[in-house]
């Protein structure tokens, strides 16, 4: 189940990246479809999804059923959002007035979404024919055969977000689970562990068996948390581990990597985007910002930021990777920009997520951070410019003390 392997990298789907995916099938594992990207661009994303699959690489997909939507009040609902909703067969979990409660979802309708759903994942390899040629002869070699697409990995549950074990959305959550794993009957699935806050998760992941769970903290920034909701997040992945649970992020930045020591198995983020959300939906979306992925910073910066970093030091920017071609990240195109950043964090990952100890890597952190405060230090540096790139760096030790 590549799912669950050290440390599976996975990508979120988005359309626009489309190149990305198809060129840099070595630098990750698998990918994750939104639910409503799946639901509102069903032939297209199918189609191209599918046709991945279908080569000799094929790297492997799940659907994020994104069901949290449906626990808020969505008074400017997408399409994509209705197109969820009649995926699962219950127009009526769009609610433009009121704000859902967790008794609306009774036995019975948890039962029949359990039921959608889960037809939904099993028939999802049969229902993009329409665009299967057309993606598939894109792919750069022998083109692949619509006989030859795969199902999902595996089944991810419906969920909600919860504040804790005594959090009636919880228990609902719970019984989707349980719903999806009988109706599947065999199939296998996967339980995701949703959380308010990084204080919650310990006593959702308490609340569980010893099993495989996908594993999501809304809103939390490793970039801008605090070291104690670092340590929070860490020692619930440590606790669960111990039990023998076994965790894969639903969103992740390069702190998540840092967790293969605390038992993390992969992380998924988007292209550019979505290394952490916040499950209240916004009520404005779109593609990515074209962002630089700084390597020695472990984050991404304005590109007009790295710009100005790389005109005082080109060291600052430096990267080995054939996107960046040494060239300045003004110069470089979005899909470049794109492609850059996969390829970053999967060297992230063949170097951290390995061996590395947790001591270890804080003293590298520590040493990245003296580093870069000691070169910054020596340029000339307009004090507002001055200012950001220490923001830009002050998550290191944030890290390197949560860690210990």
């Amino acid at each position: 189940m590549p799912l669950f392997t050290t440390f599976a990298h996975y990508l979120a789907y988005l359309a626009t990246d489309q190149e990305t995916f198809r060129d840099l099938r070595a630098s990750y594992d698998g990918v994750l479809v939104p639910g409503t990207i799946a639901a509102w661009q069903r032939q297209g994303t199918g189609g191209f999804v599918l046709s991945l699959s279908a080569t000799e690489a094929a790297p492997p997909y799940v659907i994020d059923p994104r069901f949290p939507l449906f626990q808020q009040t969505l008074p400017q609902a997408k399409q994509s959002h209705s197109a969820l909703a009649e995926i699962f067969g219950d127009p009526a979990l769009v609610q433009t007035k009121f704000e859902p409660v967790a008794g609306q979802f009774t036995d019975a309708r948890v039962r029949a979404l359990a039921r959608a759903w889960v037809d939904f994942n099993l028939a999802y390899d049969e229902t993009s024919n329409e665009k299967f040629d057309k993606y598939a002869k894109r792919l750069k070699e022998e083109v692949p055969k619509s006989v030859d697409a795969r199902a999902p990995e595996l089944i991810l549950a419906p969920y909600f977000v919860a504040t804790g074990p005594q959090d009636p959305w919880w228990d609902r959550s719970k019984l989707l689970f349980t719903e999806t794993c009988a109706i599947a009957s065999g199939v296998s699935c996967a339980r995701v562990v949703a959380a308010e806050d990084v204080f919650a998760i310990d006593g959702l992941l308490s609340d569980v068996p010893a099993e495989k769970l996908v594993v999501w903290v809304s809103g939390l920034n490793e970039y801008k948390a605090s070291v104690d909701e670092l340590m929070a997040y860490r020692g619930a992945l440590l606790a669960a581990t111990a039990r023998g649970q076994h965790m894969f992020g639903l969103y992740g930045a390069f702190f998540s990597v840092l967790q293969a020591s605390a038992g993390l198995t992969g992380a998924a983020h988007g292209v550019g985007f979505s290394e952490h959300r916040d499950w209240r939906e916004l009520p404005q979306s779109g593609a990515p910002l074209a962002r630089f992925y700084m390597p020695r910073w472990h984050r991404y910066v304005p590109v007009d930021f790295a710009q100005t970093l790389w005109q005082l030091d080109r060291s600052l920017c430096q990267c080995d990777c054939d996107h960046c071609g040494a060239q300045p990240p003004i110069a470089m195109s979005y899909h470049e920009l794109m492609k850059h950043s996969v390829w970053c964090r999967q060297k992230e990952i063949d170097r951290w997520a390995g061996t590395t100890s947790p001591v270890l890597a804080a003293a590298a952190l520590r040493s990245e951070y003296e580093a870069s405060l000691k070169q910054l230090d020596q340029l000339t540096l307009l004090a507002p410019v001055r200012a950001r790139a220490l923001d830009l760096i002050s998550h290191l030790p944030r890290w390197a003390d949560a860690l210990g």
